[in-house]
């Protein structure tokens, strides 16, 4: 049994609102804070010396995994929203960390134990409550886009009723083609990309290069366009004309958001990821490309909605560019996510490398 000898840093231990639990390599408590005995209801000298397993009466914890990455791979694990059931019969929400602890050659597991149950409740409020207001804003969108095609339609079948003369018969019947072709140029964009995307190996940095240089053909504002690649990043299997247009979308909204700054700053950045795990998804080798620009930040109510398709708050925008991003890095096992604050915005896409090791070391003459 592991103890502290030293009275404030136990002092200290115990009074963490955390649960931390120390386990040897077979899963045996060694030590426990006063908070894992309010968690688990079981007294500290209960706990002492019990297999981590007796204490639930059900749990969904992998703990195979969990000793995978911690003792054999001395990778720290995470597990979030693990459903438990102790064994009085309280049923919680955990979110587990637990990392690999080695002291006088004896090896050990510490596991930090946080119940989440509040957490996952506002989540849920929380998300039904931005999932509500998002099918408003994609109704509302849709309607506006629908009604103007439809009220064309309308009027040029209505002159179709009373026009006698062929050529302009001819016309009401083009105008109701091109409506109607409107119409479903609108519902393509909403399902998204169609077409798999077609791979080859490809040089990221020559991609992000034509994004640039594209860019600076729509660039009054005279923004800055900067870049700061990994020179060791090897060739990637990508649609490169659909991650083009990812990238380019991202850029050209952060021209249109720095418009009116006067030193606005958009910077393009590729680096090397091991082990990339976002949520139950995990990236042993990854390319993250990083589009980060000084602007004012996306305004708070549309963060959490970001992706859904029709969210925007450009005038005479679709609010469909992000949604397609999203649904092209998925088709490429990938991901993309955002972080803003005022002044600063950055779009991280992730794309895997496949697990035959894609690329060879060549570095990328581009990246300088």
């Amino acid at each position: 049994m592991v103890q502290s000898t030293h009275p404030f840093l136990s002092a200290l231990w115990h009074n963490l609102a955390t649960c931390v639990l120390l386990l040897d390599n077979k899963f045996v408590i060694q030590y426990a804070n006063n908070s894992c005995s309010e968690l688990f209801g079981l007294g500290l000298k209960r706990l002492i010396g019990l297999s981590i397993n007796d204490i639930f009466s059900h749990h969904h914890i992998d703990f195979e995994r969990l000793a995978q990455y911690t003792l054999n791979d001395g990778v720290d694990c995470q597990q979030h929203r693990v459903d438990v059931v102790f064994v009085d019969n309280r049923a919680a929400t955990l979110n587990l960390h637990a990392r690999r602890l080695n002291h006088q050659n004896d090896t050990y597991i510490l596991l930090e134990c946080r119940r989440i149950d509040d957490e996952v409740r506002f989540d849920q409020a929380s998300n039904q409550m931005h999932q509500y207001q998002a099918a408003r804003t994609l109704i509302r969108g849709l309607a506006h886009e629908i009604k103007n095609p439809l009220g064309g339609i309308r009027g040029a079948a209505q002159l179709l009723q009373y026009e006698t003369f062929q050529q302009e018969r001819d016309q009401c019947a083009q105008l109701i083609i091109e409506q109607a072709d409107r119409l479903t140029e609108l519902v393509d964009k909403l399902l998204g990309p169609n077409q798999l995307p077609n791979k080859a190996s490809c040089n990221i940095h020559q991609t992000l290069e034509s994004v640039l240089k594209l860019s600076m053909l729509d660039n009054a504002s005279r923004i800055s366009l900067s870049k700061d690649y990994d020179p060791s990043i090897p060739d990637i299997v990508i649609d490169q004309a659909k991650i083009q247009q990812v990238v380019l979308n991202i850029v050209r909204n952060a021209q249109q958001a720095l418009e009116k700054k006067a030193d606005g700053c958009i910077t393009l950045t590729t680096r090397i990821k091991h082990r990339m795990r976002r949520g139950e998804r995990l990236m042993k080798k990854a390319l993250l490309i990083q589009i980060t620009d000084n602007g004012p930040g996306i305004a708070e109510e549309l963060k959490d909605t970001l992706f859904y398709p029709m969210i925007t708050n450009k005038d005479g925008g679709s609010g469909l560019g992000l949604s397609i991003a999203q649904t092209i890095v998925e088709q490429h096992g990938g991901l993309i996510d955002c972080d803003s604050w005022p002044g600063h915005t950055e779009f991280n896409i992730y794309l895997p490398f496949d697990n035959n090791g894609t690329g060879a070391s060549n570095e990328n003459s581009l990246a300088r």
